[in-house]
């Protein structure tokens, strides 16, 4: 039996202030000592760049494998990466108490928690809240209603998010590794183009992006040859062996960074050595 439907109506976040609330306390302005902290990273790459394996190697990890992603296990069984800790998480209820229980401990064991992907998370998310505000109903009348269901989502997103807060203030990285996809632009500039995006609703992608510190987009170096010429030029593309990391936006896709990383850092063949390559840039000794 389908749960009953409940209201979608958003509430505030914060509570609006009433008449007898005590004054607020006066922030004191002052310096605090600089600290080094856990990044919270996106990785958006195209298909076989190594994102997966970039979170295996990355220090002391553990996985979190949405649904019907078997990257790990398959490049596990062909004893390309290490074997970690890892689990398949099979509904958003699971994912939130793993969350949970993780944040809840003292200390962890591990220094990375990698989820992967993004996109089979947020699909767990949807199924989620569909049944929950929508009597199981995905089309025009329910979930995708003007667009109510993804709206609706973004709360509970937002609720994995700072679960995900918790653990990272335990001293653990959070790495998001995502898939992606092209779509065309509107350009309120100019002519419209197509770009690379996460791979993921854009509301969700919204927040996520405004809460990592670095959203990577990982790509292999485009060569044309041959270019025609005309209207509509067209070439041969040569390359696609070399792999390459942008960490700063640009027209055709979607990046940034707190780090002051170089805007592209050329990535080893080696998916060893794809974490230690993004982590040398990201975590200078010389600057802390």
């Amino acid at each position: 039996m389908s749960p009953p439907k409940t209201n979608t109506t958003l509430r505030p976040s914060v509570p609006p202030p009433t008449q007898s609330a005590a004054p607020a306390a006066v922030p004191v302005l002052g310096k605090v000592r600089a600290k080094f902290l856990p990044p919270k990273i996106a990785l958006n790459c195209v298909e076989g760049w190594g994102k997966t394996s970039c979170g295996a190697y990355a220090p002391k990890p553990a996985i979190l494998m949405a649904r019907g992603e078997t990257g790990y296990l398959t490049l596990l069984g062909t004893q390309s990466v290490p074997n970690i800790d890892n689990v398949v998480v099979e509904s958003w209820q699971s994912l939130l108490a793993l969350l949970g229980d993780l944040a809840s401990k003292e200390s962890l064991p591990y220094k990375t928690l990698v989820l992967d992907a993004v996109g089979g998370f947020e699909r767990l998310c949807h199924e989620y809240v569909c049944f929950r505000d929508f009597n199981g109903d995905w089309g025009e009348k329910g979930f995708t209603s003007y667009q109510q269901g993804y709206e609706v989502a973004v709360s509970d997103w937002l609720r994995m998010l700072a679960l995900l807060d918790q653990v990272n203030a335990k001293g653990v990285i959070i790495l998001l590794l995502g898939h992606t996809q092209i779509r065309p632009f509107k350009n309120p500039m100019g002519p419209d183009f197509d770009r690379y995006i996460a791979d993921i609703h854009h509301k969700t992608w919204a927040v996520t992006h405004k809460w990592v510190d670095a959203a990577l987009f990982g790509t292999y170096l485009t060569v044309v040859d041959n270019v025609s010429k005309g209207r509509n030029p067209k070439g041969k593309g040569i390359g696609g062996t070399q792999r390459i990391l942008y960490t700063e936006r640009r027209d055709s896709f979607d990046a940034k960074n707190r780090y002051g990383m170089p805007n592209e850092i050329d990535i080893p063949n080696d998916p060893s050595q794809i974490w230690s390559t993004i982590w040398s840039h990201i975590y200078r000794k010389e600057g802390k």
